[in-house]
């Protein structure tokens, strides 16, 4: 199975903040012309090397891909302003298979 890719909501990177257990990442999401807002992920150490064990790819593009699963798993405008990237394991039952082929589908 394809993974959606969540790709028909434009979705734009403002910060990277790492912490001393992982990031914070700042995204903007454009809903339409006229709406946009701001979704603030947490991503931990352990969700990161789950995702990408061998350490390859930047944790912005780990982040990227989670947003993303969320994006196509829930309409944008109801996606939490601020909520952790392991949540994502309660929304879509196979988010484990399918984060790590949207990091390689989709590289930064």
């Amino acid at each position: 199975m394809t993974p959606p890719s969540g790709d028909a909501v434009p979705l734009h990177l403002v910060e990277e903040v790492e912490a001393g257990d992982g990031w914070t990442f700042r995204f903007t999401i454009d809903i339409d012309e006229d709406h946009s807002r701001t979704i603030e992920i947490r991503m931990a150490w352990v969700d990161y090397n789950l995702w990408c064990p061998s350490g390859s790819a930047r944790p912005s593009d780990v982040s990227h891909a989670v947003m993303r699963l969320f994006l196509a798993s829930l309409p944008p405008e109801s996606v939490p302003a601020r909520l952790d990237a392991a949540r994502i394991r309660r929304l879509v039952s196979d988010a484990d298979t399918q984060v790590p082929t949207l990091i390689q589908a989709h590289p930064r």
